[in-house]
């Protein structure tokens, strides 16, 4: 995952985007394609603000937080895109067991569509 920062009215500190990618790593439990993430840092009368837009192939993910530190900003950022990336996979969930042709199982069957074969008829047979 490529993370790129901008700080705005603020010094660029290493601890805070080390942290911060070490926060967006659990982001890549969703399985999704590789993505471009893009962090602003910036501080407006004292109070610390962070944005972070994610791009997952054509779809793109936001989130804005602000708060008297930049940790807890960044918390709050990356549980935000958690609940968007977790409602999205919900949603494709969804999807593939309404329509089960565009699901991988369905395509599956569509390829072959003898694999429910009866087997109580040649169990009758041979008894």
């Amino acid at each position: 995952m490529k993370v790129d920062f901008a700080f705005r009215n603020v010094d660029s500190s290493d601890l805070l985007m080390i942290y911060m990618r070490e926060r967006l790593e659990k982001l890549e439990r969703f399985e999704m394609n590789p993505m471009g993430v893009h962090v602003v840092v910036s501080m407006v009368r004292h109070e610390c603000s962070i944005e972070v837009t994610l791009q997952e192939g054509r779809r793109k993910y936001k989130a804005n937080s602000v708060s008297d530190d930049f940790y807890r900003s960044v918390e709050m950022c990356v549980n935000k895109l958690q609940r968007q990336l977790s409602k999205e996979r919900r949603r494709q969930h969804d999807i593939n067991h309404r329509r089960p042709e565009k699901s991988a199982e369905g395509k599956l069957a569509q390829l072959n569509p003898q694999l429910e074969v009866d087997y109580t008829k040649e169990y009758k047979k041979a008894g």
